[in-house]
């Protein structure tokens, strides 16, 4: 599907990449945050824990709902007839406009909870929601209005044509500020649980597929202190099929009928119907693509991580890995029925000084 507003595609416009502070920056992260909000130069909002979405009106004034990345088969799904409370809210928007937020569920925020209900049938999406909560959409950004784009126009001056955009039962408006307003907005929303927010400069374009430094930037909770945890040795396969966008010169194929790994570009061989199939570098190569740590409790290994955003010599060689301590950091603890878990962890340093026993459950529950 394509749906062009002034010359561009927007149903297959690459979502802009939000800033974080890189793993290599040596400075204080909250100082240097403080700065930025403080700076004038920077408004921000609340960052809701929902589905990046884009909800497109037409030229024609017809509805169209994309997710952040393609389905497994390639190309967007048009999700809008899954959320026809949301669309019919937004009836009195321009033709030729392009919204982009959370859809969410206000009083029951995550993700997981949002996907559980919109990768159903639409009628079983409906049925859900009809019986629970209806899904909610917060509009943070506008990058096409009345069918011209705003792709180049400055953050400050987006903000300003965002607000002329009701608000509506299931429609929320990001209500951005600067500043002290700003840096106590981020403060409560940790404090109260929420995800975080997210800071642009008002000179910032919208950038597709990019993610420019301090542009953007994700100011999010995450643990003040590191949990040390011992790689216990289980693993997580690659995903097989390949469905990235460099086909034309992507190097992994596998032939179907023997599995045979297939040496260079196979494209025009593949576009011309032969029996092969583009896979991911994990897949072509036999690594893992995730690696599961675990603390002690009561002499026995707790799982309480999967790590998946991990060096290639860890991928092709985990068992060298195992019973070695991490110092891991998350965004937070989560704890479902019991069960305690890292929220998006990843590895801050290995602990050469440290034993699968000194890893005590004892650090999540306090």
């Amino acid at each position: 599907m394509e749906i062009f507003i002034d010359g561009v595609d927007f149903f297959n416009l690459d979502a802009m990449k939000y800033y974080s502070f890189a793993k290599t920056f040596k400075g204080n992260k909250k100082a240097k945050a403080k700065e930025l909000v403080f700076s004038e130069y920077y408004y921000g909002s609340r960052k809701m824990d929902g589905i990046w979405t884009m909800i497109i009106k037409d030229m024609d004034g017809n509805f169209h709902s994309r997710s952040r990345t393609e389905s497994v088969n390639g190309g967007y799904a048009d999700k809008a007839e899954w959320i026809p409370h949301i669309c019919k809210e937004l009836e009195a928007l321009p033709n030729g406009t392009v919204l982009i937020g959370e859809i969410y569920f206000p009083d029951n925020e995550g993700s997981r909870k949002v996907t559980s209900v919109l990768n159903c049938l639409k009628d079983t999406c409906l049925s859900k929601q009809e019986k629970g909560e209806w899904l909610h959409f917060y509009v943070f950004d506008i990058v096409a209005y009345a069918g011209k784009s705003m792709l180049k126009t400055k953050f400050i001056n987006r903000i300003s044509t965002l607000n002329k955009i009701a608000p509506n039962e299931h429609v929320e408006i990001s209500n951005y500020v600067k500043g002290e307003e700003l840096w106590e907005l981020y403060l409560n929303t940790i404090e109260n649980g929420g995800e975080g927010i997210v800071i642009t400069h008002i000179d910032s374009e919208y950038y597709p597929g990019k993610r420019p430094a301090w542009k953007t930037l994700k100011l999010k909770k995450e643990l003040e202190d590191t949990i040390d945890a011992f790689c216990d040795g289980a693993t997580k396969p690659p995903t097989k099929i390949y469905n990235g966008k460099e086909l034309e010169t992507w190097p992994y194929w596998i032939d179907d009928r023997t599995e045979k790994r297939l040496d260079g570009c196979h494209f025009i061989e593949y576009t011309n119907g032969a029996p092969i199939t583009p896979v991911t570098k994990g897949y072509y190569n036999g690594w893992v693509s995730a690696i599961s740590f675990s603390v002690m409790d009561n002499d026995k290994p707790k799982h309480i991580a999967w790590i998946s955003n991990i060096p290639d010599e860890i991928k092709a060689n985990p068992d060298k890995f195992k019973d070695k301590v991490a110092a891991l950091t998350a965004m937070e603890i989560e704890c479902i029925d019991g069960e305690y878990s890292l929220r998006h962890g990843r590895i801050e340093n290995w602990r050469d000084d440290k034993k699968p026993d000194d890893c005590s459950f004892s650090q999540i529950v306090n």
